[in-house]
């Protein structure tokens, strides 16, 4: 009796085991990601704010160019 009950324990430790194991993969894969997508989103952040400086420029060269015309 006592060797069936160390059998049952030991398989279930065994299943334990492996369930753990495949979620453990799972976990890693999604943190992987997770930290991939939080540095695309820093570089979206860089080229959001390039494109703002442009934007910026752009407008105070078009004012420039609308006082030229409208002195001339």
């Amino acid at each position: 009796m006592g060797f069936l009950l160390i059998l049952i324990v030991l398989i279930f430790l065994f299943t334990l085991f492996i369930i753990i194991n495949r979620y453990e993969r799972k976990i890693k894969i999604f943190t992987k990601n997770i930290q991939s997508i939080k540095e695309k989103i820093k570089e979206l952040e860089i080229k959001i704010e390039n494109n703002s400086s442009l934007i910026e420029k752009n407008r105070s060269n078009i004012e420039d160019i609308n006082k030229i015309n409208q002195s001339s």
